[in-house]
């Protein structure tokens, strides 16, 4: 049983499908780099969206944030704005890799 050249899975963290090559893209066959890119322009379809969701997510906490009044609420806090931050930047890296380019529209919630 042969195993495809490469695979999505999903990825819990950042709430996204996400490509994987096992082969060097050059080795791919005509048919599997079409199949493979049409993969990945459907990956890099949602990202925008996904994004969104995280800024909108990020402006929500930090809104609780400025109204934070317990040391503990205010650490807990900015460690999940760092994460949603940090998933944000993955997205645009993830968007980068496969497209090759930033994206090229504002996104921001």
């Amino acid at each position: 049983m042969q195993t495809k050249p490469y695979e999505v899975r999903y990825d819990r963290r950042l709430k996204i499908d996400r490509p994987f090559l096992h082969i060097d893209y050059e080795e791919l066959s005509e048919a599997e780099r079409e199949e493979f890119e049409l993969i990945c322009q459907e990956i890099c379809s949602k990202i925008p969206d996904q994004i969104k969701a995280w800024e909108q997510e990020y402006n929500d906490k930090y809104e609780s944030l400025k109204e934070a009044d317990d040391e503990e609420v205010f650490y807990q806090l900015t460690d999940e704005l760092n994460e949603i931050s940090s998933r944000i930047c993955d997205l645009n890296l993830l968007f980068l890799y496969i497209e090759g380019t930033y994206i090229s529209q504002s996104i921001h919630a």
